[in-house]
């Protein structure tokens, strides 16, 4: 009989600290919703991985519609600077994602899109078994990509100077059966809303990461 009232108590400390921990972390960390947030002038700061070095990617937001446009910058070189440009009709049908980017102006063709995916990419993704059909690189080949977790996924950010948490839909290579194919070498993540489905994750030869967020001009 001690030894199982001993277990008990042990198990309600344990219930307890894990509430508390759940409580302190639900505080800490509050819930955001970019669609509120992102427009002309915000800042979305990503942080990359790619080999053996470590940097920010800066997208500036300068346009919402009827195509999104925006500027970029990488913090690694003086150089590492330019804006994209997208088509209307990549914003609907678009299914190339263009992750490697040269100083300059770029305006993107009506399949390829950066930062954003298209809605009907989107839609697809959404539906539960069916998946995308998509490239992850310009020069790559189609692939089918799908959600695989039943799990909510949530991305930690700084807003504003704020701590927030964003949920994030999972995506990978998906096999004839439905299942993900390899998905620590190749995968991404996208914030749930047709109306601002930005990439908040990927790993494709590199991995990037958002980490804060600015909505406010300095």
């Amino acid at each position: 009989m001690i030894i199982i009232l001993k277990y008990k108590v042990t198990k309600m400390k344990k219930l307890f600290a894990l509430s508390g921990l759940l409580l302190f972390t639900a505080a800490t960390f509050a819930q955001a919703n970019l669609q509120a947030l992102v427009k002309p002038g915000t800042k979305l700061i990503y942080a990359v991985q790619a080999n053996e070095q470590r940097y920010d990617f800066i997208v500036t937001v300068t346009k919402l519609t009827p195509a999104v446009e925006f500027d970029w910058e990488m913090t690694e070189s003086a150089s590492g600077k330019g804006s994209i440009i997208h088509t209307p009709e990549a914003m609907l049908t678009g299914n190339t994602m263009y992750n490697y980017f040269s100083p300059g102006i770029k305006k993107l063709d009506d399949q390829t899109l950066s930062v954003w995916l298209s809605k009907s990419t989107f839609s697809a993704l959404k539906k539960e078994g069916k998946g995308a059909m998509m490239k992850m690189n310009t020069d790559d080949h189609l692939k089918k990509m799908g959600t695989y977790s039943e799990e909510e996924s949530e991305l930690q950010v700084i807003i504003d100077g704020e701590k927030e948490t964003i949920e994030e839909e999972l995506v990978a290579e998906l096999n004839v059966e439905g299942a993900p194919v390899a998905k620590e070498e190749i995968f991404f993540s996208f914030f749930d809303s047709a109306k601002l489905p930005i990439i908040l994750r990927m790993r494709n030869g590199f991995y990037i990461a958002l980490k804060e967020v600015k909505t406010k001009q300095p």
